[in-house]
């Protein structure tokens, strides 16, 4: 039976509480990132694929929720306080606090980012298997290899694999040997780049045709939505300044030629074009990588998209009433039959996306990525249209059990392994367009599936007002905002202990909440802070009126 929730009079606590809860979950997904087999600041030594799995599975609804929520609570303050009212709350608790942490946290995150990639003042004896990978020394790799010292598919600080390092510095033999020890040559790193995307870049044509021969995938796509096959487009001149950033010196002609030898093993000879022209200096590519890619926001790029959204619901304020958008049939927005339009609206933008990893992208980037950025414009103006229909009966999460189980135990499982391959479950799809438009259907829906039943569930149990609810609805912006910094270190401080890899997650996840907690309650609650972040809060012995206002504040 559905919550009777009256929308005009009184907060939204489950909605409210449903917003924490999202934002929480960030903390959780980060400590977890550790002990996944996938690129990371921090590779923990105890890892496992449940952990990727949990990553994947609050990646893929984790943000389209909050967006979605974001754009509900816009519009609910719009309608209460008028356009200037919400463009003032907005700037005060949403540009504010990304100025100051673009000040002050995103400065912390990057210190922090080099100091847990600085070696070990102890010499391990992995890292010297690192040094003897980069000098080219081929015998103590392999040597290292058989005594067990490191895996031959082990993954640097940087979240590159042995493989992609000997293949972009040039180690032939090392490759060889690699890849006769049965390295990965699909092996993802950081970027979700391969060996074979490093081959191509800095023309490897000899490992090109060994990673190849080896059955490395030439359609694989990386971060940048790029195949190795996209990369032989690059110019020199980006080439070259990306090259030698990493100590890697290039000729052109060498890479020319390098090349057009791979261009030969993919089929496509008439790669080069006018791209592969001399340049002096760093062409588009690289100035794209500098606005959209470089790690200008980190875990606060939210915010910066949050300031676009809220500019562009400026235009939605506009025309939502001449539109009369309020009048819509109230089942295609506060009810599952919502799903018939929105899973296919959503698969647009997503369709530009990574096609590597299960969810939507992340745009940290000073510009946002425009398919991101209108990926999760999408939830946020449903939100906003959510508020108008006014759904009180709580149509909209009717049938939340069904929804949840549906989403993870059938969309889920089938979804991620169809683009990871991780559980091994789906038969591999031989039509690369129809893999990916099915993968794009099944995140798509996921994503939805999940939103409407976390709507429906926290609708029957969180419809009431709740103290501890609304504290932590209260501290959840806060604890958001500087808990990174404090998961990395806490990772790069029990990485090398031999403990069960749950038992340093749930250390890392509970320390870290609590820590925060600890903070918020003593030196965030009542200061400039706390009213910057979630408007005033008077002291218990002030009167208890007070302390809660009728609406909810924050993002």
């Amino acid at each position: 039976m559905s919550t009777m929730i009256d929308t005009t009079s009184t907060r939204r606590h489950d909605l409210d509480a449903l917003r924490a809860i999202a934002m929480l979950l960030g903390i959780v997904l980060h400590a977890a990132l550790s002990f996944s087999p996938v690129p990371w600041t921090v590779n923990d030594s105890q890892q496992s694929d449940a952990y990727y799995v949990l990553f994947a599975v609050i990646h893929g609804f984790r943000m389209p929720l909050f967006f979605l929520l974001s754009g509900f609570f816009t519009a609910m303050m719009w309608r209460k306080r008028g356009l200037g009212g919400l463009i003032k709350q907005r700037l005060k608790r949403i540009a504010l606090p990304l100025f100051l942490g673009c000040l002050t946290i995103v400065p912390a995150m990057w210190a922090v980012g080099t100091l847990v990639r600085q070696p070990s003042p102890v010499a391990t004896p992995a890292a010297e298997v690192w040094e003897s990978l980069v000098a080219g020394d081929v015998e103590r790799v392999q040597d290292a290899i058989h005594d067990a010292k490191i895996k031959v598919n082990a993954v640097s600080q940087d979240g590159a694999s042995m493989l992609t390092v000997a293949v972009f510095l040039g180690h032939t033999d090392m490759a060889q040997m690699l890849i006769e020890h049965h390295a990965d040559v699909n092996q993802r790193n950081r970027d979700q780049g391969t060996a074979l995307h490093s081959a191509a870049f800095v023309g490897r044509a000899t490992a090109a045709n060994m990673l190849l021969s080896a059955g490395a995938n030439a359609d694989a796509v990386d971060a940048n939505g790029q195949t190795p096959k996209d990369l032989l487009k690059i110019d020199f001149g980006t080439t070259n300044f990306i090259a030698s950033s990493f100590g890697v010196s290039l000729e052109e002609e060498t890479l020319k030629s390098g090349r057009a030898e791979i261009a030969k093993l993919f089929g496509t000879e008439d790669y080069l074009g006018s791209n592969n022209s001399a340049a002096a200096g760093p062409g588009i590519e690289a100035l794209e990588g500098l606005l959209f890619r470089l790690p200008f926001f980190m875990h606060l790029w939210f915010l910066w998209f949050l300031c676009w959204l809220v500019a562009a619901f400026v235009i939605y304020a506009a025309v939502a009433d001449r539109l009369k958008l309020n009048k819509l049939p109230r089942f295609l927005v506060s009810s599952p039959a919502c799903l018939l339009w929105l899973v296919p609206l959503t698969m647009l933008p997503q369709s530009f996306m990574a096609q590597g990893t299960f969810g939507p992208d992340t745009s940290v980037g000073l510009l946002p990525i425009p398919s991101v950025l209108a990926y999760y414009g999408i939830f946020f103006f449903f939100g906003a249209l959510y508020w108008d229909i006014d759904d009180r009966e709580g149509r909209l999460g009717s049938g939340w059990s069904i929804t949840l189980a549906l989403a993870l135990t059938v969309v889920f499982p089938i979804g991620f392994d169809m683009v990871t391959g991780t559980l091994g479950i789906v038969p591999d799809i031989q039509d690369a367009r129809m893999k990916s438009l099915v993968a794009n259907l099944l995140e798509a829906t996921f994503a939805w599936l999940m939103v409407l039943g976390s709507i429906g569930l926290c609708g029957k149990l969180l419809a009431g007002e709740s103290k501890a609810m609304r504290y932590i609805s209260d501290s959840a912006y806060w604890l958001y905002l500087i808990h990174l910094p404090l998961v990395l270190l806490a990772q790069w401080a029990v990485k090398d202990v031999q403990l069960p890899a749950f038992v340093k997650f749930a250390g890392i996840t509970i320390v870290v909440s609590a820590v925060l907690l600890v903070t918020y309650e003593y030196g965030v609650r009542y200061t400039l802070i706390g009213r910057l972040l979630n408007g005033p809060r008077q002291r218990p012995a002030a009167k208890p009126i007070a302390s809660h206002s009728a609406e909810p504040v924050g993002v």
